[in-house]
């Protein structure tokens, strides 16, 4: 990498995963050897970066204003790191998304469509509301504020039984809400008062005096706050394109035109940990004149550098909307497998072929439509097979807590996997218990022969040979509650040929310890501390 600073601007460099380009004359273009060339800055004040495809950490490019150019080949460079580009306007407003490719998910998509017609978009906008009414109830705490006409709209959400009903839940909590914030001041430097308008001091309301809602905003705090909820914004829009929805067919926010109305339903939650920040931000930096600026209409702006700190927080706002986007993700797709639906007839093509167990219908919604396409040559062995581009890393939910699951190829998340191993280890001695009682039953027990008996007898004569050999050098060392505190829950990370090569037990001796059903002699537990106690433990 190679960067240029100038005293205007911070050093152009990626922070958190996050570039900030800002200024004029915006340049970005792909140069020799394929690296990725990014100019920006004011007049004879200019920066520059150049970034390698591996090893550059790029997740977000945030571009902001609308001047200067973006060649296609910066746009293919940046797909194929799996970086996305959003491009911010001057008034805080998202003018366009490069977002990499994730779930394609159709099925998902047609349970959107549906969920106007099944009341599935009720139970997401009282879930949605909830989350955020809960937030502000804790930003009203911290401003000292009187919390019982609050707590009862907050009560009258659950009985909601209409998305209009939802919605004037909501408008009367903001009504109490937004004007507790009259009482917080921002804080100017002593020496830049005389250069500021006297109502930048103070937040009379959430709407702007010029347009009489929230955009277009007069004061530096709303100025703020439009600016970060515009970064929440994309944010939402690509965790929800991750997963496989649509960002435009809401359920709380009516569909409009150029509108993403499922990210600002996804937003909701995160409002108030946006207040949050700002309020954290009010009571720890002392502001100065250049921070912000004044159109000649009386807009409030944001200016460099205070707009390169408040676009750093992406990261922080992706963590957040991950959950409530693999939420949505998990409840539209649980629409459609109908595990809130009435039973159906069990038809003879619902028929689980590998375990042979019936099984619900299928819905046709999950079938995606496709069209017969042409043998394509570059699919063959001969052409090989094409580089697959790098794609960002978006969690499913868990199956079971609907968490995010950060590992891949898992359907549970790390709280819930011990737990279903347990679960699957000792469904796995049911099943091996029933099959050899089968077998004895029609005659054919291995358990009996003279062979396998023999072979038994040894191995437990030498297993209690060494049990009584360590017992006289280690006496009194019988702890079972430290094994089950300190050992057992880390074994889950191993695999059962792992532990019997460290312990020379077989493997259904092995399951029946990570399962937790049994406690190995205390002779093994120095081998499976030692193996905990390795780099994967």
């Amino acid at each position: 990498m190679q960067e240029q600073s100038t005293s205007l601007y911070p050093p152009l460099q990626v922070r958190a995963g996050v570039l900030v380009v800002d200024g004029y004359g915006i340049a970005l273009r792909v140069v020799r050897r394929g690296k990725l060339r990014v100019e920006d800055g004011i007049g004879r004040q200019r920066r520059s970066l150049t970034l390698d495809r591996a090893g550059c950490g790029l997740e977000r490019l945030v571009l902001i204003g609308h001047a200067g150019f973006v060649t296609l080949e910066a746009l293919a460079w940046l797909r194929g790191i799996g970086a996305a580009l959003v491009q911010i306007g001057r008034d805080g407003e998202v003018l366009a998304h490069s977002a990499p490719f994730g779930y394609d998910g159709h099925p998902i998509r047609r349970a959107q469509a549906l969920a106007v017609a099944n009341g599935m978009d009720l139970a997401i906008a009282r879930e949605l509301i909830a989350g955020k009414l809960d937030s502000q109830r804790g930003i009203l705490v911290r401003l000292g504020v009187d919390l019982r006409e609050f707590d009862k709209l907050r009560g009258l959400l659950a009985s909601a039984d209409s998305i209009e009903q939802v919605r004037v839940i909501e408008a009367n909590a903001a009504a109490l809400y937004f004007p507790a914030w009259r009482d917080v001041r921002i804080r100017f430097r002593a020496s830049d008062l005389a250069r500021i308008p006297a109502r930048w001091l103070r937040t009379d309301s959430r709407a702007s005096v010029l347009t009489g809602a929230p955009r277009a905003a007069t004061s530096p705090l709303n100025a703020m706050r439009n600016y970060l909820l515009a970064c929440v914004e994309s944010e939402a829009r690509l965790a929800l394109l991750a997963h496989g929805c649509d960002p435009q067919m809401g359920c709380l926010h009516a569909d409009q035109r150029n509108r993403d109305s499922l990210a600002l339903d996804t937003m909701e939650p995160v409002r108030a940990d946006v207040d949050a920040f700002l309020l954290d931000l009010l009571e720890d930096r002392t502001f100065t004149a250049r921070d912000f600026g004044e159109l000649p209409n009386g807009i409030c702006r944001i200016a460099a550098p205070l707009t390169h700190e408040l676009a750093l927080t992406l990261p922080h706002w992706r963590e957040c909307l991950r959950p409530i986007a693999a939420r949505l993700a998990q409840a539209f797709r649980e629409s459609l497998l109908g595990k809130h639906a009435a039973p159906r007839t069990v038809s003879a093509k619902s028929v689980n072929k590998r375990r042979s167990i019936p099984g619900p219908e299928r819905s046709p919604l999950l079938a995606t439509p496709r069209k017969a396409s042409q043998p394509r040559p570059y699919a063959t062995r001969a052409w090989g097979t094409p580089t697959v581009e790098a794609r960002p890393s978006s969690p499913i939910a868990c199956a079971m807590c609907g968490e995010p699951v950060l590992k891949r190829r898992r359907r549970h998340c790390d709280a819930c996997m011990p737990r279903v191993r347990r679960e699957h280890g000792l469904r796995a001695i049911s099943a091996a218990r029933k099959a050899l009682a089968a077998q004895a039953a029609a005659g054919d027990d291995p358990r009996r022969s003279a062979v396998v008996n023999r072979a038994r007898g040894e191995a437990i004569a030498e297993g209690h040979r060494r049990n009584r050999s360590w017992a006289r050098e280690h006496p009194g060392q019988r702890d079972e509650a430290w094994f089950k505190r300190e050992i057992a829950p880390r074994l889950d990370a191993f695999s059962l040929k792992e532990i019997a090569a460290a312990t020379g037990l077989s493997l259904a001796a092995c399951s029946r310890i990570r399962s937790g059903a049994k406690v190995p002699h205390p002779r093994h537990w120095a081998s499976l501390e030692k193996l905990v106690a390795s780099p994967r433990g």
